[in-house]
């Protein structure tokens, strides 16, 4: 019979364990080169919680360092420390009051082990939270104070409640179904997730098209300057015509050639910074650059793409939209100040190359996309958008730093028209 409990309560806490690694991947980003990391670190969890429950059971000493195990999981996912303390006390809380719920109602009444049961209960819990409709950037979404206070009030409170049941004077069905109502309570937390996750990728998707907005504004703009210089040149081309005549007729070419580089300079429009045709690419970039060419000691382009693109306006600005933000904020920083970008299509390969001065990187290959911004919570989420859009277009996405220099070079695999 003893050797039966054994087995028994290794493979529960195995199931156990794969729970609590399913919710943790609700809610937390990881990267394929961390997935062996992970499952090491689960091992260990699992190995330092079997041998901790054989010695003190449900205790207070267990539960702390249950809690501590399972905050250290969270280590090995890419997340803020407020999001790192919000899954692991959430996940905490949950699988307590299973627990409790178990030893209060349960556990005299059957001849199964109450692991059973409380494994059960929490299977079904896990279930429920894994069928609620997450947006799929929901993993990347960090919390402001405000927020991490809301997710985190019921959590906290739920833990203390739960403590003064363990300890207190409460027993039998009364103390279970203040657990069952415990649960039901922090079941909610999951759908005010769900919305605050929905409103924010509601609020980014706005702030990407009121950029587009304004991109194409300035756009207008452009245009309407360069219109204008074409109808002041051809007003007076006539009397242009006559001037360069002379000049010629007189053989004074050096003369000629400055008179036509003055109507060249007069033509030149000091706000368009690219002139492809391509309603989207040039709205965006002249948008972008002429903040760059405002902060920046040493601005550089060479766009050569078609006028018909089979790129969505909206990928378009995800990812040249927080690329350029990241790579002008980054450049400013520096005492070279300076940013290249090139772009060009070739056989329905879109390359992008974008090179800026940056400061505090260590030379080599980046794995990550990091945001230079000090609202780092804020905008984590565009940087991890534009990966996802690359991933939409089957392309790559590769970062190193060189010598006080940022390279970032992308690949789209696009149709061409």
């Amino acid at each position: 019979m003893m050797n039966y409990n054994v087995i028994s309560e290794l493979i529960v806490n195995i199931l156990r364990v794969l729970l609590i690694r399913r919710m943790m991947e609700l809610f937390l980003p990881t990267e394929d080169e961390d997935r062996i990391k992970i499952r090491i670190g689960f091992v260990c969890y699992y190995l330092l919680t079997t041998i901790l429950y054989n010695i003190f059971n449900i205790s207070m000493l267990y539960a702390i360092c249950n809690y501590l195990g399972i905050t250290g999981l969270t280590f090995f996912y890419q997340a803020t420390w407020k999001k790192r303390i919000w899954v692991s006390l959430v996940i905490f809380t949950m699988e307590l009051a299973c627990a409790l719920v178990v030893y209060f109602g349960f556990s005299q009444k059957f001849i199964v082990q109450p692991q059973s049961i409380q494994i059960l209960l929490f299977l079904i819990l896990v279930t429920i939270i894994s069928h609620i409709a997450y947006p799929s950037d929901s993993r990347e979404i960090a919390f402001d104070k405000k927020q991490t206070c809301i997710l985190i009030i019921i959590p906290v409170a739920s833990v203390f409640i739960l403590c003064v049941l363990l300890y207190g004077r409460y027993e039998g069905t009364i103390a279970m179904l203040i657990c069952i109502s415990i649960l039901i309570i922090n079941l909610s937390i999951f759908y005010l997730y769900h919305m605050m996750a929905q409103n924010y990728r509601n609020l980014r998707e706005n702030d990407i098209y009121r950029q587009q907005t304004y991109a194409y504004k300035n756009q207008l703009d452009v245009i309407m300057e360069s219109q204008g210089r074409i109808r002041a040149l051809k007003h007076d081309m006539k009397n242009h015509m006559l001037a360069l005549q002379m000049l010629l007729q007189k053989r004074e070419w050096e003369e000629a050639y400055k008179y036509l580089s003055s109507m060249q300079h007069f033509m030149a429009n000091p706000l368009e910074y690219s002139t492809t045709g391509n309603e989207s690419m040039d709205s965006l970039l002249n948008y972008k650059l002429q903040r760059a060419n405002e902060i920046l000691d040493r601005v550089e382009t060479r766009i050569s793409i078609p006028e018909k693109l089979m790129l969505h306006s909206f990928d378009l600005n995800v990812i040249l939209g927080n690329l350029l933000d990241n790579a002008i904020e980054a450049a400013s920083q520096t005492e070279e100040k300076k940013l290249k970008i090139t772009i060009k299509l070739e056989k329905g390969i879109l390359f992008i190359h974008i090179r800026n001065s940056c400061q505090g990187i260590s030379d080599g290959k980046l794995q990550h996309l990091k945001t230079t911004k000090e609202d780092a919570s804020n905008h984590g989420i565009g940087l991890g958008n534009v990966q996802r859009i690359i991933e939409k277009y089957h392309g790559d996405m590769e970062l190193i730093c060189e010598n006080k220099n940022m390279e970032t070079d992308i690949i789209l695999y696009i149709k061409e028209m």
